[in-house]
């Protein structure tokens, strides 16, 4: 478990498969939940459970999966260096701004899972808000508007870590 707050829960599952790390998640929100919970998707895709306000958000990256988990809606993104993916081809999707502030891979995940996280929370999908997203300068901004909410970010050598919820303590 990375951390566990009164309203924050982020665990992450190692050298899983996909399916091992879905039956983890399901077996972590069970014990939280004290029930076996159903767990259904909206009709962007986003995941929860059914008649429960519970929320959560899931990322997968390389052999690695993070999730979080809590009382509020939460969007949490991660990328693992070296990625192997190309993103000079999604770096298109970049505003100049941005483009502007990116030039390593490590810069290019941080503003990229900002904005995944953000997104993720709102259960919305990339191709409804890329081009009106943008992270500036440390800032969320949709249709040049500060966004508000929090964001956690973990950025290493090793990867990076983006959870967005809104304001409250973290």
């Amino acid at each position: 478990m990375i951390a566990n707050l009164d309203h924050l829960q982020v665990t992450l599952y190692e050298n899983l498969s996909r399916d091992e790390a879905h039956a983890e998640i399901r077996k972590t929100l069970a014990k939280k939940l004290g029930y076996e919970p159903e767990i259904l998707r909206t009709e962007k895709g986003k995941p929860y459970v059914k008649d429960n306000p519970l929320y959560f958000s899931v990322s997968h990256s390389q052999n690695k999966t993070v999730l979080a988990v809590s009382d509020a809606p939460v969007g949490i993104d991660m990328e693992i260096f070296p990625s192997g993916k190309s993103y000079a081809h999604i770096a298109r999707h970049l505003s100049e701004r941005e483009r502007s502030e990116t030039q390593t891979e490590r810069d290019f995940y941080t503003h990229w899972t900002v904005k995944e996280a953000y997104i993720k929370m709102l259960g919305s999908t990339l191709a409804e808000m890329y081009r009106d997203l943008e992270y500036v300068g440390g800032n969320l901004l949709y249709k040049g508007e500060n966004v508000g909410g929090q964001r956690y970010q973990q950025a290493t050598d090793k990867g990076v870590l983006s959870i967005y919820m809104p304001y409250r303590g973290i």
